[in-house]
């Protein structure tokens, strides 16, 4: 119980920080005369190296254990949030985020792993880990809005340095490698076959999509709106609070997931959220009104709030337990994969036609995206290996 804890306070310290300087990052950057296509060249440098190294990540988890790859990962952090303290220039954006993008995958996959085998439910496992994310991407871009409002660049990065700091002496309180994962069973047949292999798992292919386009569209709005806030005259403080409540209501629909997903099945819940999400996207840039962009920012959440962790939730059933860093890389590396090209793509497009077709492509392609990927029904039970030995069967 103690190591549940543990893990969702690492979880909510982390996405302060993360969610918290994103935002910043993007709007500082406009401030200092950035175009839209630089800042979406900012947005995709985030995603690079996640993208490229995301499964050899996951694979030093499966060896090393997550303790050791969380700490090597919030260190990263550290080092990532504090060169901006000390060159509060564009190039260490730049820098900031090549090194926060790879970190952060690291300590991501970490705890997913460690929460995600726990006794219990995985549904509620995965949705409290999801939960603790979400209030922590709520404090975070809100927190930071006003501080960056009030005492500017360099205090509000310091403040972000001390949040990873502290959390990295939590991180310390994880268990060594465990024998289960790393074990005689990692030497098994299962691990000499190749991680594109398990693709041939239509349901793992499907879900590995969601979670790119819940992905990239959460990091859109969180790299974009800041700009179209900007430009219609919202203050850092109330674009602060919007995206907040984007995370906000997340924490609400996550609190349902058990019940949704037991109600109406995973499937027909991903492929709701899908289409909730992609109608924000198209209202956001039809207003400048504070009310209508909360209430859309709302709808957001809502939408993109049960992508997530209902994706991981497929990876981890579809998986052997020796596998699960390897899979939750591959998952991220679809993820970072999404995130390193759509804000490169919007970011040249926003260059030419304005701000307003990042929202309504976006919108569009969630719509279709929640056509194409909607997935059979599952019934792989809780833990994960019954659903993989199924697929295998198969």
């Amino acid at each position: 119980m103690r190591l549940f804890w543990v893990v969702l306070v690492c979880q909510a310290l982390f996405s302060i920080a993360l969610r918290g300087s994103r935002p910043i990052v993007s709007l500082y950057a406009d401030m200092m005369g950035a175009s839209p296509l630089i800042i979406g060249l900012l947005l995709s440098s985030f995603a690079l190296l996640p993208m490229l190294f995301a499964i050899q990540a996951g694979k030093w988890l499966d060896k090393f254990g997550a303790k050791r790859i969380a700490l090597f990962g919030s260190v990263g952090m550290l080092i990532s949030l504090t060169l901006p303290v000390i060159y509060p220039t564009l190039s260490m954006l730049f820098v900031n985020q090549f090194i926060i993008g790879i970190s952060h995958v690291c300590v991501l996959v970490s705890l997913q792993k460690t929460i995600g085998n726990l006794p219990g439910n995985r549904d509620f496992l995965i949705a409290s880990f999801s939960i603790a994310g979400s209030i922590g991407e709520f404090i975070g871009p809100f927190f930071t809005g006003v501080l960056f409002e009030q005492s500017g660049f360099r205090v509000t990065f310091f403040v972000m340095v001390i949040i990873v700091l502290i959390t990295t002496l939590v991180v310390t309180m994880l268990p060594a490698k465990n024998k289960e994962d790393t074990g005689e069973s990692s030497k098994s047949s299962e691990k000499k076959s190749s991680t594109l292999s398990m693709l041939k798992q239509v349901n793992l292919r499907k879900a590995l999509i969601i979670s790119g386009l819940v992905l990239y569209s959460k990091d859109l709005f969180v790299g974009y709106f800041p700009v179209y806030g900007n430009n219609i005259g919202l203050s850092p403080s109330q674009i602060g609070l919007i995206i907040s409540l984007v995370s906000g209501m997340a924490v609400v629909v996550r609190m349902l997931q058990f019940t949704l997903v037991k109600k109406f099945g995973r499937s027909l819940v991903l492929l709701s959220t899908l289409m909730l999400s992609g109608i924000a996207f198209l209202l956001v840039p039809t207003s400048t009104s504070m009310i209508s962009l909360s209430i859309f920012a709302l709808m957001l959440g809502a939408g993109l709030g049960l992508g997530q962790p209902l994706s991981i939730v497929y990876t981890l059933n579809v998986s052997p337990v020796p596998r699960h860093g390897e899979v939750l890389g591959l998952r991220l590396t679809f993820n970072r994969g999404s995130q390193f090209v759509a804000p490169f793509v919007f970011g040249a497009i926003s260059q030419v036609a304005g701000i307003a077709p990042v929202f309504y492509l976006s919108g569009a392609f969630l719509l279709i995206g929640s056509y194409f990927t909607r997935m059979k029904e599952d019934n792989d039970g809780d833990s994960g290996k019954q659903g993989f030995l199924k697929e295998r069967k198969g």
